[in-house]
């Protein structure tokens, strides 16, 4: 899917949320910053937490997302600082995308296409096309 206006401005918001926080860690190549959209239109915002049990950013911000009471989300982009210390969008891990599933969130995702090298935006169901099921 193409990149709309407002997902442009979800990535602002994650660089903003990552350049924010960057205090957080001596290694910012260890910060995430993550948006989420919710179906209502509001924005959540959510950074990991690296310890021995890390949380991953995107499990922050869709619990916040949850905790406003929240249960439609939209789309969801996660960054993080490359080897140069620039932002750039990161693909969610596996038991982000395992959550995403989980909870049925028909999550659009925004993802560095490293075959082009560009911004695409997919259904979560791409990224994790067979998932475990009980």
């Amino acid at each position: 899917m193409k990149l709309n206006n407002k997902d442009q401005e979800m990535i602002s918001l994650a660089i903003k949320l990552l350049n924010d926080n960057s205090d957080l860690y001596t290694d910012k190549g260890n910060l995430v910053a993550c948006v989420v959209l919710a179906k209502s239109g509001k924005i959540y915002k959510g950074v990991n937490i690296k310890t021995s049990h890390s949380i991953c950013a995107e499990q922050v911000a869709i619990g916040q997302a949850f905790a406003c009471g929240e249960r439609e989300l939209d789309t969801i982009v996660a960054v993080k600082y490359n080897e140069n210390k620039v932002p750039e969008v990161v693909s969610p891990c596996g038991l982000c995308r395992y959550i995403f599933n989980k909870f049925s969130l028909n999550l659009n995702v925004i993802v560095m296409d490293n075959d082009l090298n560009k911004i695409i935006k997919v259904k979560q169901e791409k990224l994790l096309p067979y998932p475990y099921k009980r």
